[in-house]
């Protein structure tokens, strides 16, 4: 029953065996769909390659994972970090100190993210040097209280590598004096671009200039972390953590957050808005699929005659449902296959056909004064390629559920006296 039902749905596939509009109607859907499955798998791959380039560029400023104190800083924090360096798993340790202060340059004021390093540790849990675009970062180290600025936090500010600018801790001390604020003159040595948010936010000192500015004597506020698999960062931090309890170095008093915690709402967002569009898209998948439906309706108009004789001659209800049910599947799995052969070929090249693009007609599509991404990102998943394949065959299969039930209830006696 099956290949005689797979026999007959094969031939109404075949456009040139149609006659009038069903030939038409069977090429638009086809080619709708193509291009739904097509586009659907090309901007799932944009919004990977966006969120690739976006943990990239956090991740070049930000450690994979922290290490920070439930109550206070412990004193013992430089055994604490040599323990964790002990660990296969982790791959570099360098001591913080954060606070969050107010800058100002001239009439120019800004809130910012007052970051203390050791330059030495720190180029082992992130690419800072790398990202220097003005002045000379080894100058943090050599000029005590100098500054390196976040590349939009420099432009807001005004300033350049060799200005000043005062820092104000927002938050009062007693003197002999009244009360009083903290505030100190810093030079700007260098200024940073990772292309991110950052670059507006996080201003860099020495660890013993913000140590001294934040009075914390030789306390830090943690430890930032590298490891070797930064997908499950938070996982081996801890793991590195536990056998430092019994050792007595107090580990019980510290807490591990890694990249994904500290960046979850932005991530969230991120895995919102693709999960948004894929929805989207997937309806334009859904109305290319539905388009289906006209065709096995208009088919089972033209070959009334054929039902009927088909039912005459010993074919029963199931097998009418079967050969309408598989010419729609054929349909759909023809324009499910294209357009995901189209979309593999061209998803990992897009950013190679836009740069061409561009350079063919002069126009630059993403501004890297405007963008924090100058270029088109993307990243193919076959994950993603799977469920895009399998959403549109099971909509195309359901589509061609309703037709090919209505298919199977022709009685033969009235089909063949519309059709005489």
């Amino acid at each position: 029953m099956r290949s005689f039902a797979l026999f007959v749905a094969l031939r109404y596939c075949r456009p040139g065996l149609q006659p009038g509009m069903s030939s038409w109607l069977t090429m638009i859907s086809l080619l709708g769909l193509v291009l739904g499955v097509f586009t659907l798998i090309v901007v799932v791959s944009v919004m990977n390659g966006f969120e690739r380039e976006l943990q990239q560029r956090l991740l070049a400023l930000l450690p994979h994972a922290k290490v920070v104190s439930e109550q206070g800083s412990p004193a013992n924090w430089r055994e604490l970090s040599q323990g964790l360096l002990d660990s296969q798993a982790i791959t570099g340790v360098a001591p913080y100190v954060e606070e969050t202060v107010l800058l100002s340059s001239g009439e120019q004021m800004t809130p910012a993210t007052f970051l203390g390093i050791e330059l030495g540790r720190e180029i082992t849990v992130s690419s800072l040097p790398e990202r220097i675009i003005a002045g000379d970062i080894s100058r943090l180290s050599e000029q005590r209280y100098g500054m390196v600025l976040g590349s939009l936090l420099a432009r807001r500010l005004g300033v350049v590598p060799g200005d000043r600018l005062n820092v104000l801790v927002p938050r009062v001390h007693v003197t002999p004096f009244g009360l009083q604020t903290r505030q100190r003159a810093f030079t700007v040595v260098a200024v940073f671009e990772g292309g991110a948010e950052l670059d507006a936010q996080l201003a860099l000192v020495s660890l013993s200039a913000a140590q001294a500015m934040l009075a914390m004597r030789d306390s830090v506020s943690g430890l930032r972390v590298a490891v070797n698999d930064r997908d499950r960062a938070g996982e081996l931090t801890r793991d590195a953590l536990a056998p430092l309890q019994s050792q007595r170095l107090d580990a019980d008093r510290w807490v591990v957050r890694d990249w994904q915690q500290d960046n979850a709402t932005l991530f969230a967002a991120v895995q919102m808005e693709k999960t948004m569009i894929f929805v989207m898209l997937l309806s334009v998948v859904a109305v290319a699929s539905f388009n289906i439906v006209s065709i096995v309706l208009m088919t089972i108009t033209d070959k009334r005659g054929d039902i009927a004789v088909l039912r005459t001659m010993g074919a029963n209800a199931n097998q009418h449902r079967l050969i309408f049910l598989l010419q729609g599947t054929v349909v759909g799995f023809l324009g499910t296959a294209l357009g995901v052969l189209i979309g593999v070929v061209v998803a990992p090249r897009l950013g190679t056909i836009v740069s061409q693009l561009e350079a063919m007609t002069g126009r630059m599509l993403f501004d890297p004064t405007v963008y924090f991404i100058p270029y088109l990102p993307s990243e193919l998943r076959w994950s993603d390629v799977m469920i895009v394949a399998v959403s549109a065959l099971l909509i195309s299969v359901a589509a061609t559920w309703y037709p090919a039930s209505r298919a199977a209830r022709i009685a033969p006696a009235e089909a063949l006296s519309y059709e005489y």
